[in-house]
């Protein structure tokens, strides 16, 4: 009898056996459908769809599950077989677990957006990381394509640099993740006529036109502007970014804004330390040209 492989549109890598367990399939279709979430701005509905996975992850797992077992009853016994998930920390745990409960039961509001992305990002990721790597000899990260694991790793590290920031929204933090979704499949959205007049733009000059435009608008918006690669589409010299003046007055360079003329990424300076990771191996090798043209010695 011949298996039909599931669709995976997020993953280089798969475990061994995956796809004679349905359970293991299940839960990495379930973390790209809470990918897709992330892109539309469901950061609530995210968070349960990763819950999902996570309970399908060690459903599939020898630990001994039942199939009416809940997530608490996939954790206890999971916890037996293992170390480190006995030492993940039940106070973390138990956070996920009630708020996947109350959304699921009584709804979300706006501001559910950024306690979602707190538990997206310190707990549901990680800890499903975990069960793969425990319970099935998988390394999540290594195991995607690497554009979306670099933007889920730049988004735990700006979470870990502004989470202790008050009256934050932080669902800001997966906004490059979210946006290189959309850039990568619109395609897919787009009619055949859309992507053709795309095409015959760039064919023409247009495209360069218009954003070359956009660029010298930008540049002379920003006190202290500076090009740089964009870190979402990869376009070259198509971002700019505002530095901080009083940074390069103590020789650094930390970029507070910046916007991509080719694929529309933004980010704020409402959007603390976002533009600073994205940019990081860009800044450290343009450092010294920075600095020297605007006159810091």
């Amino acid at each position: 009898m011949t298996i039909q492989e599931p669709s995976l549109l997020f993953f280089r890598k798969k475990p061994d056996g995956w796809l004679t367990s349905a359970s293991i399939a299940s839960s990495m279709q379930s973390l790209e459908t809470s990918f897709f979430l992330i892109a539309l701005g469901c950061y609530p509905h995210a968070l349960l769809v990763c819950a999902s996975a996570i309970e399908s992850a060690m459903q599939a797992a020898d630990i001994g599950a039942k199939e009416r077992d809940n997530l608490q009853d996939l954790i206890n016994k999971a916890k037996k077989l293992s170390k480190a998930v006995d030492g993940f920390g039940d106070e973390s745990l138990d956070h996920f677990r009630e708020t996947r409960n109350r959304i699921t039961h009584r709804g979300f509001s706006s501001q559910d957006d950024s306690v979602a992305t707190n538990l997206y990002l310190e707990v549901g990721l990680p800890f499903l990381s975990l069960c793969y790597r425990e319970f099935h000899a998988f390394d999540l990260m290594d195991g995607l394509l690497m554009e979306y694991a670099k933007h889920i790793n730049a988004a735990q590290n700006v979470h870990a640099l502004a989470k202790n920031l008050l009256d934050l929204d932080m669902s800001y933090c997966l906004n490059s993740f979210g946006h290189l979704i959309r850039w990568c499949f619109k395609n897919r959205f787009s009619a055949g006529w859309e992507i053709s007049a795309l095409f015959h733009a760039e064919e023409i000059g247009e495209k360069f036109a218009k954003t070359y435009a956009e660029k010298k608008q930008l540049e002379a918006l920003f006190e202290t502007p500076w090009s740089f690669d964009c870190p979402v589409c990869d376009d070259v010299d198509c971002v700019v970014a505002e530095l901080d003046p009083n940074a390069m007055d103590m020789k650094e360079v930390s970029p507070m804004r910046m916007a991509c003329t080719n694929c529309g990424f933004v980010v704020s300076k409402s959007q603390p330390y976002l533009s600073q990771v994205l940019l990081q191996k860009q800044v450290a090798e343009k450092k010294a040209r920075v600095l020297n043209t605007y006159g810091v010695v």
